[in-house]
């Protein structure tokens, strides 16, 4: 960097402390002036006086000014902490902690304010929990019961998750469905380059009414984080597993299969949020006996971290015991908590 540049960079620095607020500066030279919210891989949050909250995609930015200190995770890894943006013609710059001026632009930024896991700091721990409870009265009294939820533990290294589904239906105060699933998940992601990982799980179900009285499953994979975003949010995983099955009146079975796991959240609309998940296990000897569950599903929010979502479910086990319908499909509207 010549002397000139250099002393410009350093008075644009010096400058910004004339600046009463967050700037946007658009590709189209519009003007935005606010208070910037965050940044993450594919837009920017800013709150401006007229609008409130708004979300802009990257590529429709220009430049970005900061009134007030903050942190930059840029894509190349390199963080500068409590640090001011000023712009200098097409580029902004920062002062390093040698208080060299480092010049870059938008599309270099990975996130702004990151939380303190996306730093190397601690875990983040998120989920939710979800109800859907029916009762009618009638000819026929019916009572159902649905709970699912999931709990997640994030740090930048390795990512720890628990996860469960319980029915119970009654009829004229008889049981006619009860199943349950648990699954515990540990994964481990790459140093060369984090969207990786290798994992482990285990899982346990059982279905009173299908004849299935534990079917129990573990297995290494691998996965990629695709996605991990406020606008999307995808992974996916495939690895064997062996399972082994239990059965009340069938004869018990256990075998190596493949397994894997798909799940997409999306901010379809602002407060509107899409959520596609699947997994299932491929019998290797035999390929009927395929177990495919998928879950499709509108959530919103409601007020303190409350949800109402409505979803489908569509579950498949090609080695239902005879007598036993292969699919179950269920329909629901849930009340939830998400944190």
């Amino acid at each position: 960097m010549t002397a000139s540049r250099l002393f410009l960079c350093l008075l644009a620095l010096l400058a910004s402390r004339s600046v009463l607020a967050d700037q946007l500066v658009m590709n189209n030279g519009s003007l935005l002036i606010g208070n910037l919210i965050s940044v993450d891989g594919a837009e920017v949050v800013f709150n401006t006086p007229f609008a409130g909250d708004i979300k802009i995609k990257k590529d429709n930015i220009k430049t970005i000014v900061t009134d007030s200190d903050v942190t930059l995770l840029m894509e190349d890894g390199d963080v500068f902490r409590n640090k001011r943006i000023v712009a200098e013609g097409d580029n902004m710059v920062v002062l390093s902690d040698r208080k060299d001026p480092v010049l870059f632009h938008v599309e270099d930024i990975q996130l702004v304010n990151p939380e303190p896991w996306r730093l190397g700091e601690g875990y983040k721990w998120y989920g939710d929990l979800n109800t859907a409870l029916e009762s009618e009265r009638g000819n026929t009294d019916t009572d159902e019961l649905d709970l699912n939820g999931e709990s997640i533990w994030r740090s930048l290294e390795d990512r720890y998750t628990l996860r469960g589904d319980w029915e119970i239906d009654e009829s004229n105060g008889e049981r006619n469905k009860f199943k349950w699933t648990i699954r515990a998940k540990y994964d481990r992601f790459s140093l060369a380059d984090n969207d990786n990982y290798v994992g482990v799980q285990a899982f346990f179900n059982r279905d009173e009414f299908a004849d299935l009285n534990l079917r129990q499953a573990y297995g290494p994979y691998i996965g990629r984080q695709f996605y991990e975003s406020s606008l999307l949010t995808l992974h996916a995983e495939v690895g064997v597993v062996y399972v082994e099955e239990d059965f009340d009146v069938a004869e018990d079975d256990d075998y190596v299969g493949s397994n894997w796991e798909a799940r997409l959240t999306s901010e379809i609309l602002p407060g509107l949020e899409l959520y596609v998940n699947q997994d299932g296990v491929y019998n290797f000897r035999e390929a009927s006996n395929l177990i495919v569950n998928t879950r499709v599903g509108l959530r919103f929010p409601l007020i303190y971290g409350f949800t109402t979502s409505a979803e489908a479910l569509w579950e498949y086990d090609g080695g239902a015991v005879e007598g036993v319908d292969d699919t179950d499909e269920t329909y629901r509207f849930t009340f939830g908590y998400a944190w």
